[in-house]
């Protein structure tokens, strides 16, 4: 703070610049970029309502602005000189696309975050550290973001975030998606979007709100493309390569990305389960150690054509596909001691679970320019998952006499997902009307057969073997409008979603058949309004009704083993929860924002553990993992954000979140928990002279609740890399360590009917890599492309991991 007062303490230089659209008006919300002469960017801001923006206390020194916005040219500012002067003053204008960009070579460094009125935008690619890492990598050091030891989300402190790639919900939840996105490398993403209030033309899905993560999509006249390599060395070896490639020419541009990794893992489990009695005192101890290790590899490829028909009117076609495979091997010794722990008898387990994921897509979309003020699109989308799972175990208890209980299952599931979105919009004066209607079919089909061995013999366990079917429909229409007058900015919208599914268990000799159905409609209103008093302070507050329907794999009914004590299964009757959020924020100059929030949840359904009730569980030691709707959720928010370059080659990135939690619910008896939690994250970037640059970058997590059960002790992470810029400013080669303190893990415990249990789960999380990068052919401009219409329903799909 001395040295940010020392630095600040100089003569207060300022530039002004303000943004018009080459008919000379206003272009509100543009990003600009205040970049050195050399064109290294030292500050992102947006211009406000009048399309003005005002960088102020900058040091001496000649500088240039860039300025863009969506489907607009980028511009830059004459050269202003601020050694000479203390202010200066200029007006970009920035012209409409009708074409193709001329060849530009942009050398400008990206923040790595910019903070935006109405959402926090991630540049993966301006973090060293996140060279050769996974999607899951740029999330877990993301302002606000707190992942789950089961690979869940939490958006500043608030659960069920719909994560999107490309606008399409990957319809993954948990260690599913954890899965997905741990095999996607960051060298694929263009940016990634956190809209905490999505307006009225996104799907009404995921309570905290979204995250969407941009792939790469590039249209320039000619043939280029991108390569990176890495290599990273834990415990065991990880390596992630991708090549995008883009090839335009005429009417027609052709676009690839592939990507694949190879990584060996390994998790480190202890669990304590203490059983107590009635009078609450400890009865029994089951200490249950396990070490798994896992082989994983995962491609994914996406590929598409654009036909430019005419100035006004595109049509593409794209083809996504990903293959995820996991082979994994676990030994366990399981020891029940008495409240002394002293060991009674120990129980050996060995196990495998293997799983292999499979997911196709195709998007058909077309863009049609009506007229200068009126747009209409459509997208329709096909997407079909094959998820393979199976489970060996064997299990011995280590006496004179015992024999080897040994079991396998195999539970594949399909999911077919459709979808239909047509949306029009039509500008006015100083008013934008957007509305759109969308239908969205999902049908899902999940076996489970399960086998135990009997004298060499394997036989068809029918109490665990059952038969699911879902299908599931879901239609909306939706209307926004977006106006703004002098310092005022503001947008309401309105959205109505009908849903409709039915359910079949089916049975057999053992099991019942079941079926159910259900019918259900809600309004989802949102609202946004922003205040600029000035150049320097913002005024923003939203808010927004949301519903977060169960994952699919929440659904399912069958039970799969964790351990021989342990299990996991679905409920078919969980109720879709309900939010309503609020947030009050305020920005300075574009680099403090200070942010209120609060949220309400009604039918939170929470991971619940139950104790098992079938007669095999006589002795009342067998847990259930499931979920279920317990109650409500309240939590109060407050957020902090700062972004500043202390000189021009030092930038830094600060952030603080604060939330007070109350959860209430019913699982054996009421249970309220209240907790307050602290995550503080701090980026450092450095930039040298001669191509060099370095990163030191972390994050904090106080004690957290993460549901209505368990807790999770303090955790963190520290991260170090440097770079160097080679091959003429066409490659880069990075060398990273994440988590030098191996502190990111979990530990924690978990409080059930009759017991609790601390746990700790360490994993491969100390990482070294190094990472080379090559851009090659004409320089790559991104623009937008349509991101289909199956975003929410890709999302509740599971991956079967």
């Amino acid at each position: 703070m001395c040295f940010y007062s020392s630095v600040y303490a100089q003569v207060n230089r300022s530039i002004r610049v303000t943004v018009l659209n080459d008919k000379k008006v206003a272009l509100p919300g543009s990003t600009l970029y205040l970049l050195t002469a050399d064109s290294v960017n030292i500050r992102t801001a947006a211009a406000n309502v009048a399309g003005t923006i005002q960088f102020t206390e900058i040091n001496a020194g000649k500088y240039l602005v860039k300025a863009s916005e969506l489907g607009h040219e980028e511009g830059f500012s004459k050269l202003l000189d601020l050694e000479k002067n203390d202010s200066a003053t200029d007006t970009i204008i920035l012209k409409t696309k009708t074409g193709l960009l001329k060849d530009v070579t942009v050398i400008a460094k990206k923040a790595f975050v910019q903070f935006l009125p109405d959402k926090t935008v991630i540049n993966p690619e301006a973090n060293i550290t996140n060279a050769g890492a996974t999607v899951m990598d740029i999330l877990e050091k993301s302002p606000g973001i707190t992942v789950g030891k089961d690979g869940s989300l939490i958006m500043k402190g608030k659960p069920a975030v719909t994560v999107f790639i490309d606008g399409k919900p990957t319809q993954l939840s948990g260690a599913e998606l954890q899965a997905y996105l741990s095999g996607m490398s960051a060298s694929q993403v263009d940016v990634v979007e956190l809209i905490e209030n999505p307006g009225a033309k996104y799907d009404a899905s995921g309570n905290a709100g979204i995250i969407n993560i941009k792939t790469k999509a590039n249209k320039q006249r000619g043939f280029n493309g991108s390569l990176n390599v890495s290599y990273g060395q834990g415990v065991y070896a990880k390596t992630g390569n991708t090549l995008n490639l883009n090839y335009r020419e005429g009417k027609m541009n052709w676009f690839m990305n592939y990507s694949v990794r190879a990584n060996t893992e390994f998790q480190n489990i202890w669990t304590l389960r203490t059983y107590f009695n009635k009078q609450r005192q400890d009865s029994a101890l089951l200490e249950q150690p396990n070490f798994g290790k896992n082989k994983a590899s995962g491609q994914n490829f996406k590929t598409g054509l654009d036909f430019f028909v005419s100035n006004s009117t595109t049509v593409s076609l794209v083809f996504t596909g990903n293959i995820f495979d996991r082979q994994g091997n676990f030994r366990s010794a399981i020891n029940w001691m008495n409240p002394k722990h002293q060991v009674d008898s120990t129980i050996n387990t060995l196990g495998e679970n293997n799983t292999e994921f499979k997911r196709g897509g195709v998007n058909l979309s077309g863009r049609h320019q009506i007229d200068k003020n009126s747009e209409f699109s459509f997208d329709i989308d096909y997407v079909k998952f094959n998820i393979a799972n199976d489970q060996n175990y064997q299990t011995q208890l280590l006496v004179p006499g015992s024999g080897v209980l040994a079991t396998k299952g195999n539970t594949p599931s399909m999911l077919d997902i459709t979808t239909l979105k047509v949306d029009y919009s039509k500008r006015f004066k100083k008013l934008l009307l957007e509305t759109g209607l969308k239908t969205a079919i999902n049908k899902t089909d999940n076996l489970a057969e399960y086998y135990y061995l009997d004298n060499n013999n394997w036989l068809q366990d029918l109490s665990r073997s059952n038969h699911f079917l879902y299908n599931e429909k879901i239609s909306a229409v939706y209307a926004s409008v977006d106006a703004e007058k002098g310092k005022w900015h503001w947008q309401t919208g309105l959205r109505y979603e009908f849903t409709s599914y039915k359910a079949n268990q089916l049975g057999n000799a053992v099991v019942k058949d079941s079926a159910f159905n259900k019918n259900y409609g809600s309004v989802f209103p949102t609202a946004f309004v922003s205040y600029a008093a000035d150049s320097n302070n913002m005024i923003t507050f939203r808010t927004g009704r949301r519903i977060d329907r169960p994952p699919f794999q929440f659904l399912n009914p069958f039970l799969r083993t964790l351990n021989k004590y342990t299990y996991e299964g679905g409920n078919p009757f969980i109720k879709p929860q309900y939010t309503w959020n609020f947030a009050l924020a305020h920005t300075y100059k574009q680099m403090l924002t200070t942010e209120l929030s609060y949220g309400y949840l009604r039918d939170y359904f929470s991971q619940v553990f139950i104790i098992d009730s079938s007669s095999r569980n006589v002795n009342k030691n067998i847990i259930i993992y499931t979920r279920g709707n317990v109650g409500s959720f309240q939590n109060i928010g407050i957020s902090e954000t700062y972004q500043v370059p202390l000189n021009k080659w030092w930038n830094v990135t600060a952030a603080a979140v604060f939330n007070h939690k109350t959860i209430k619910g019913v699982v054996w008896a009421p249970i309220t928990v209240k907790i307050s939690q602290l995550n503080v994250s701090l980026n450092n970037q450095f930039q040298f002279k001669k191509g060099w640059g370095a990163e030191i970058s972390g994050y904090y997590q106080t004690k957290s609740q993460i549901d209505l059960q368990e807790w999770l002790e303090p955790q963190g992470e520290l991260n170090l890399g440097v770079s160097k810029v080679v091959l003429k400013g066409k490659g880069s080669l990075k060398l990273s360590i994440r988590d030098i303190t191996y502190f990111q893990n979990y530990s924690g415990y978990s409080t059930f009917q009759n017991s609790y249990e601390p746990f700790k789960i360490q994993w491969d999380s100390r990482v070294a890599r190094v990472n080379f990068s090559w851009r090659f052919g004409k320089t790559m401009k991104a623009v937008k492309r349509s991101e289909g219409g199956a975003t929410d329903e890709i999302n509740r799909a599971g991956s079967g991991n």
